[in-house]
């Protein structure tokens, strides 16, 4: 028997060409007309362990003891720079079992987990549970995904959890050879472009003197990131469409510039002119200098940097992969880096870039986030409540963490 009619086969087509010619001209017009095609498509998932999107992390030493989580300063290396968007900031991994619990802000399907092992030092085995509810660390209702885990010897860890369901991830690392880890990384059905898409629910506040400046209640927002609707404007060598990749919000994927190229440089552009006071990049293992740029124009040839002075060097001298300059805050719509490899590497290898981060320390109103986990604060403009009144940023969510500092940088 069928089961249409030829009348209702017929309005059926209709239905799903029309919702087929609604949901192009929203995906053609939702990134600024971009067209991607398979090999320079970049991650589509957004890294739900974030504290942009609600996340919050607990750690338990080999010892049994919590380790502090809330942050301040430069002086506090506490397990919450593992959940910011900083991929350059690690946290020591001693030798036994060291327990993360990762609690997303609503219950989301998970695909995949990633994690930074810095310099592929890190050895051992770990360990990946899930659950719908808040269980004590040594419950026996977790549920394991994928038994025991090695790690060893990889820099970059990314192993496939197959549409788990959960709000809470357990993970157990049993380390044999200490070293330090970064960028934890969940990665499910939310995606860069639906976080981008709900900005118009973002509760934007001025950064101005009338609002509180407590270190708990400010957060560095990464404004160069496909989720802050930032793009590569420019590289050096390579194609401009796949150089997505290295502001995916995925150490996963990454930018290689051509063997030839004597100075691998990359121009990004916000959103909006925003206040930045860091900027951080993962990249391949290798020593060089990394000279950063804000600018609020573009010349004709943006190649042509000769008059700009850079607002920060950084040297690698010890090939960690991984640079970070801070500096007094300064407004820019372009950010600009330009890497100078050590020795001539010219025609002999590749420089790749996994990820460049350029934060603004912004204020923070996270009032409902259980709710709204995508509630950001910009620097860069204000909002009024009703009747003109500023808006209440009072913090209610516990500390929130500001990036420490990494040395060797020049002014």
């Amino acid at each position: 028997m069928k089961r249409f009619s030829h009348t209702s086969v017929h309005g059926w087509r209709l239905r799903a060409l029309l919702a087929t010619l609604a949901f192009a001209a929203a995906a053609q017009t939702s990134w600024a007309n971009e067209t991607i095609t398979h090999d320079e498509a970049t991650n589509a998932a957004k890294n739900l362990a974030r504290m942009n999107c609600g996340a919050k992390i607990q750690c338990i030493l080999p010892d049994g003891r919590p380790a502090p989580v809330a942050i301040g300063k430069a002086e506090s290396k506490g397990a919450a720079a593992l959940i910011m968007d900083d991929d350059t900031l690690s946290v020591p991994l001693q030798e036994g079992e060291t327990t993360f619990i990762i609690t997303l802000p609503t219950t989301s399907l998970v695909d995949r987990f990633s994690f930074v092992n810095e310099n592929a030092t890190a050895r051992g085995n770990l360990k990946i549970a899930v659950s719908n509810h808040q269980l004590a660390p040594g419950s026996a209702k977790w549920v394991e995904v994928d038994g025991q885990i090695p790690f060893t010897n990889k820099r970059l860890f990314n192993v496939s959890m197959m549409g788990v369901e959960a709000r809470y991830v357990k993970l157990s690392f049993n380390v044999e050879k200490g070293g330090r880890i970064a960028s934890l990384g969940l990665f499910g059905d939310e995606t860069l472009q639906s976080f981008a898409q709900r900005q118009h629910h973002l509760t934007w506040i001025a950064n101005t003197s009338n609002v509180s400046v407590r270190d708990e209640d400010r957060l560095n927002f990464n404004f160069a990131n496909l989720y802050a609707k930032a793009r590569v404007v420019y590289v050096s060598s390579g194609p401009l469409p796949s150089a997505r990749r290295m502001i995916d919000d995925d150490n996963e994927t990454g930018f290689r510039f051509s063997p030839t190229d004597a100075q691998p440089t990359v121009i990004i552009e916000l959103a909006e002119s925003e206040r930045l006071n860091r900027v951080s990049a993962l990249y391949e293992m290798a020593s060089g200098r990394m000279d950063v740029y804000l600018l609020n124009e573009l010349g004709q040839n943006p190649a042509d940097m000769g008059g700009a002075k850079p607002v920060a060097s950084v040297t690698d001298r010890s090939g960690d992969g991984k640079a970070a300059v801070d500096f007094d805050p300064r407004g820019a719509r372009y950010v600009a880096l330009r890497w100078t490899p050590e020795g001539d590497r010219r025609g002999n290898n590749t420089f790749e870039v996994a990820e460049i981060d350029a934060f603004g320390d912004v204020p923070l109103a996270m009032l409902q986030l259980f709710e709204a986990p995508d509630v950001f604060a910009s620097n860069s403009a204000g909002v009024q409540g009703p009747g003109g009144a500023s808006p209440d940023i009072s913090h209610t969510m516990g500390t929130l963490a500001v990036p420490p500092s990494i040395p060797s940088v020049s002014p």
